[in-house]
């Protein structure tokens, strides 16, 4: 058997993941062409074996430092650096000595000689690392959170696979900085389906008066009439029935220093509320449909805020340059009722 010894690989591996978050910009290209190279793979791996596509892309960036890693290359061909075992892998070639840190129960780093496994090519690796999640049952727990990358992550390391004290927090940060949760087969924000072309706006909260009319009106003859001011149609026109449910509301509510019936900016900061996952109810379904209105039509106006609705409002606030939170407060109701 050959021995390639590689000294302090994975170190240099674990330095290129780290700095290319700090710097997302600098290698842009050798970054996107290392994801779009392992998408399709990623996610046929994860429809046979249920492991996130986002997972697979972002253990692999970290492991090979972005493909960059000799580790990475031919005779290698490794994208997740996993040990040789007395079993032999169906789909490992061979078995090399490399020596890399490893952390103790203290957190202590040291220089270990392991023998880590080589593949014929990167798409046995990749195999390999399927069948190795799956197989071993130190890492089923992992399988409880399939919905949930980070989590999965979490658990993964828990199990074992590696022993560094960040592993998770660096895994994490690579598919949140480059947004890999967009390319797990199951992802909500792949339901949206192509969302580059929806307008984007910058006015905030529309005026409304009586006479005025359209969607702002009749998320707001919903919202008052979840208030309790008003059996309100939500007819989308801005009547007198309207106008007295706003200046009873705004009576109610007081600080208001005109009850005028009107409403303006002041008025939809204290009307509007703060919704996130797992909320349910007419106010959902009332921003339900202003996602809809703004684009969103894969949203149901179900009542229901679930993962698609998060989807489509971090989608909204990421092209909106507002704070990606997926919940929706004054700034983001604020963009949804200025279109």
């Amino acid at each position: 058997m050959r021995r390639i010894r590689v000294l302090l690989a994975l170190l240099v591996t674990a330095m290129l993941g780290l700095s290319t978050l700090a710097i997302p910009q600098a290698h842009a290209n050798v970054q996107r062409n290392f994801i779009d190279s392992l998408v399709s793979a990623a996610q046929q791996n994860e429809r046979d074996t249920g492991i996130p596509a986002s997972v697979t892309i972002g253990m692999a960036a970290l492991e090979t430092g972005w493909g960059r890693s000799s580790m990475a290359k031919d005779p290698v061909n490794t994208l997740f650096n996993i040990k040789c075992t007395a079993t032999q892998s169906p789909f490992q070639q061979g078995c090399t000595d490399v020596a890399s840190y490893e952390y103790d129960s203290q957190g202590r780093r040291y220089l270990k000689v392991s023998g880590f496994r080589t593949y014929a090519n990167t798409g046995d690796s990749l195999r390999d690392f399927g069948r190795l999640l799956t197989t071993l049952s130190r890492y089923s727990k992992a399988f409880d959170h399939q919905d949930d990358p980070d989590a999965f992550v979490r658990e993964v390391h828990r199990g074992g696979y590696a022993t560094d004290p960040r592993y998770t927090e660096l895994v994490v940060g690579i598919m949140r900085s480059y947004k890999l949760y967009d390319y797990n087969v199951g992802s909500a924000a792949a339901a949206l389906g192509d969302t580059s072309k929806l307008a984007v706006t910058t006015r905030e909260f529309t005026d409304l008066k009586h006479g005025s009319s359209g969607q702002a009106v009749t998320t707001l003859q919903r919202l008052l009439a979840d208030d309790g001011h008003g059996s309100l149609p939500d007819t989308g026109n801005f009547g007198w029935q309207t106008q007295d449910a706003v200046a009873h509301w705004q009576h109610d509510n007081g600080g208001f220093p005109e009850i005028s019936g009107e409403v303006a900016r002041d008025t939809w900061e204290a009307l509007v509320p703060t919704l996130k996952e797992g909320d349910s109810g007419a106010t959902v379904r009332a921003m339900q449909h202003e996602l809809r209105h703004a684009g969103y039509t894969a949203v149901e106006a179900s009542g229901q805020f679930d993962r698609l609705t998060r989807a489509a409002v971090e989608d909204f606030q990421r092209r909106h340059s507002l704070p990606v939170t997926g919940t929706v407060a004054k700034l983001t109701w604020g963009r949804l009722l200025g279109n």
